[in-house]
């Protein structure tokens, strides 16, 4: 699995309140999967090319990450969440029920690795739609996809014809039209055909999907910024959820979301405050209410009451038994602390960079750290280096903390 580090490391550094508040897919880019001649062709090329392929529905996301696995004190690799090629960086786990196969021997399940979104090629699926998926790894055991995997939800129109193909169909007319090329006669026709069908498909999938609007109230102030988080109880990619953000006038409405059952979460920082909440307005995913959403149907009139909250400062030392620098792989600006809060099903993730005031010790601190209970590490860009896990309990006052950063000599 090929996960880029970039954007992430940059999103961290801002110490936003959850890693997911700023998202683009602009750190990934892909290339085209196939080359044939036409759409047959396609279909063809990337059905050789994959390990497996299935259609299947998502019934679970699960987030791996030894740091929070890891027993308080344990040490782990300070690698950052989504380092390139390290099995110790955070990833996504999702298991599908297969529906129908037609490459690879597979059990009713089958267990996918990705990304956790924001940048890193994840790929993204909605829970209760059926999906045409191609897999690819040494085995079944150890599959990845990426958003530049072939494949997607059935009812999309870039996946007819690698359908008909797969089903042993007789293809289209369409399916064999050569691909023209953007500057030769007839490919304006051509792109309008395939935005027609796209546009078709489109409406296809508000058609299966539903939608949460409602208003969001707060009776302690006039500020209404901020944004709200969609999360599956069947889980969700840390960076990598529908979410939207609050209007003017307090209003907010969902993308369209997959059928199942949905938390909403409430997010907003200021220069003043802090406030992380969930649906109807309460810290404890366990007194959290769930919003069931139906194909084709709209949940309105949700009235979400986000009140105020106490907020804490968290911040301590790091100590390092070597000096950052380019000798030991990494320089002391590139040495970030986590604060990633543990409990309840939502990740709220802090960063901040650590400022060495002696050679081999940094200070951080984190101000406005909604309550909750949080695992600390600190992480580095070059190898070598380890950490150990520090579990924070910000619920009451001001927490001072100490982390370790060393290197392997």
């Amino acid at each position: 699995m090929t996960m880029k580090a970039s954007l992430l490391i940059r999103l961290l550094a801002e110490v936003c309140i959850c890693v997911a508040l700023v998202k683009s897919a602009s750190a990934c880019s892909c290339g085209a999967s196939a080359h044939g001649r036409n759409a047959w062709e396609n279909a063809t090329q990337v059905s050789q090319n994959s390990t497996v392929i299935f259609e299947g529905t998502p019934v679970r996301f699960e987030l791996k990450w030894n740091l929070l696995t890891a027993k308080d004190g344990e040490l782990i690799p300070a690698v950052i969440p989504s380092a390139k090629d390290s099995n110790d960086s955070a990833h996504m786990v999702i298991t599908f029920r297969v529906q129908r196969a037609y490459k690879g021997e597979l059990g009713p399940e089958v267990q996918l690795n990705t990304g956790i979104g924001g940048g890193d090629c994840a790929a993204i699926y909605a829970t209760g739609l059926n999906y045409l998926v191609y897999a690819y790894g040494p085995n079944v055991d150890q599959l990845g996809v990426s958003m530049c995997s072939p494949g997607g939800w059935i009812g999309a129109a870039k996946v007819a014809t690698n359908l008909r193909y797969l089903r042993k169909e007789q293809p289209t007319v369409a399916d064999l039209a050569r691909i023209l090329h953007w500057a030769e006669a007839g490919s304006d026709a051509q792109r309008e055909k395939y935005m027609r069908a796209a546009e078709e498909g489109h409406r296809r999938f508000v058609a299966a999907t539903g939608r949460i609007c409602g208003t969001l109230v707060r009776p302690d102030s006039d500020e209404l910024r901020g944004s709200i988080a969609f999360l599956s109880t069947q889980g969700y990619l840390p960076a990598g959820y529908p979410e939207a953000s609050v209007g003017n006038d307090g209003s907010f409405c969902s993308p369209d979301l997959g059928p199942g059952k949905y938390y909403l979460y409430f997010v907003m920082r200021t220069e003043q405050s802090a406030v992380a909440l969930y649906y109807p307005g309460v810290n404890d995913v366990a007194k959290a209410k769930t919003i069931e959403v139906a194909a084709g149907q709209t949940a309105a009139n949700i009235v979400f009451t986000a009140e105020a909250q106490s907020a804490y400062s968290v911040h301590g030392f790091v100590s390092a038994n070597a000096k950052p620098d380019p000798g030991t792989n990494i320089v002391a600006n590139d040495v970030t602390v986590l604060l990633i809060r543990s409990d309840g099903d939502r990740r709220v993730w802090y960063g901040e960079k650590a400022k060495f005031i002696l050679p081999k010790l940094a200070y951080f601190r984190f101000d406005k750290v909604v309550p909750g209970r949080y695992a600390a590490c600190v992480t580095a860009s070059g190898s070598g280096w380890t950490t150990r896990k520090a579990e924070v309990n910000a619920t009451s006052h001001m927490k001072i903390i100490s982390l370790q950063l060393g290197h392997a000599k």
